[in-house]
């Protein structure tokens, strides 16, 4: 699943000594959002929390589940919650990583001084003919 950050990402730990992330996602736009309550047990998402930041996108591999709860107006409702075993953010959209044409090392196109969503390649500068 991808989604954005609802809000920064929060470390915790279990009852049993384990740690795991805490956030919310929002997924889909407009009419078609959903919010879904992540717990995330990686140990690479974990290390990094400092950058699961509100806004940031974010892929997440789990178990989905719809769960009730009691609203604080004592209405029943429906969430969504992933037990995620797989978290990262993502690398579409402005988290997107660029490669380099130096080799394999993949370096972000603001740490080499180029606009996001903009390549300094000429393969596709031709006019377009309309």
């Amino acid at each position: 699943m991808f989604g954005v950050l609802a809000r920064d990402a929060e470390a915790k730990i279990s009852k049993t000594g384990k740690q795991y992330l805490r956030f919310t996602l929002r997924v889909g736009a407009d009419d078609s959002v959903q919010w879904v309550s992540v717990l995330a047990f990686d140990p690479a998402a974990i290390e990094a929390v400092g950058k699961m930041v509100t806004g940031a996108r974010v892929y997440v591999e789990g178990t989905l589940s719809a769960d009730k709860y009691t609203g604080k107006d004592g209405t029943e409702r429906l969430g969504l919650t992933v037990m995620s075993w797989h978290c990262k953010l993502s690398q579409i959209g402005r988290n997107k990583v660029r490669s380099r044409d130096d080799g394999n090392q993949k370096v972000p196109a603001s740490a080499r001084g180029e606009p996001v969503g903009q390549s300094q390649s000429a393969e596709f500068d031709d006019e377009v003919p309309f």
